[in-house]
């Protein structure tokens, strides 16, 4: 009898999990584009000119920076996007050259990593292309609530080409993605746990931007990281989002993780943890 009833709650989880994403298929930007291309580019053409010091020193003590006028390019596709905050995407940079570091100072067949939020792809195709120009297979099981494969308006430059789903969007990045993303749709909380594997060695937090979810979110991969591993985490904005930085904060404090936060700007931090 308790397993049956573990069954029939798992199941209604789930039901209740795409009731609640059911919202996310209908065009969740809105059902047309909401600029033209060239506000888009312009948009663009302001944020490229962004300095970052912090992620400069960062790349200089790895060893490894990401090529920037690939990661502009993909940038103008998925991360440019009407909004009121200002555009930056040098979290691209990071999670490069943190990741190219970590692949070339170790041995691994395979590298697993996790990441919360795909928005439109970018976080997980600048990952990808730190695996395939190191030469190492891996997967990235990235997460969101929106669907993969469902036509929308994405709120980007690609609109004024009509809706599309993120697939399409993402054609010219396919042999990236094809060898090494898995596209997962769905609340994190019901959905990390479906993902077995024995190890997380990279983990990107993204998503739902609360104390509890980061702490939810961590707890799915935190038994599963040894010495070395690695969790980032975006927005670690005191101002902005205290949620997220006291969950960094004790997650650092309580389960063995070293910190280093990178501040872009009043609106835009990141921390590195690192498991001692």
């Amino acid at each position: 009898m308790p397993g049956k009833v573990q069954e029939f709650a798992s199941r209604f989880a789930e039901f209740a999990d795409r009731l609640a994403s059911q919202r996310f298929y209908n065009y969740p930007f809105g059902v047309s584009p909401r600029a033209e291309a060239s506000t888009y580019r312009e948009i663009w053409l302001a944020a490229k000119q962004n300095n970052c010091p912090a992620i400069d020193r960062l790349e200089a003590s790895q060893g490894y920076s990401i090529d920037k006028d690939w990661m502009d390019e993909l940038a103008l596709l998925t991360q440019v996007v009407i909004k009121k905050s200002d555009i930056c995407y040098q979290h691209g940079r990071i999670l490069y050259a943190v990741l190219s570091s970590y692949v070339a100072a170790s041995q691994y067949d395979s590298v697993n990593i996790v990441e919360t939020g795909t928005a439109r792809g970018y976080s997980s195709l600048c990952m990808a292309k730190a695996l395939h120009d190191a030469g190492q297979p891996g997967k990235i099981f990235t997460f969101d609530i929106l669907p993969h494969d469902v036509e929308m308006y994405w709120n980007c430059i690609a609109d004024d080409k009509g809706s599309m789903s993120r697939a399409e969007l993402l054609k010219a990045y396919e042999q990236l993605v094809n060898n090494y993303i898995v596209f997962i749709q769905g609340d994190t909380q019901m959905q990390l746990r479906k993902v077995f594997v024995p190890r997380v060695h990279l983990a990107y937090f993204d998503g739902t931007h609360t104390y509890e979810y980061v702490l939810s979110e961590f707890g799915h991969i935190v038994d599963k990281q040894k010495s070395g591993d690695i969790a980032v985490f975006d927005d670690y904005t005191p101002e902005l989002f205290p949620g997220v930085v006291k969950a960094v904060d004790e997650i650092c404090a309580t389960q063995g993780y070293s910190k280093e936060v990178l501040t872009v700007s009043e609106q835009r931090g990141y921390a590195i943890a690192r498991k001692k």
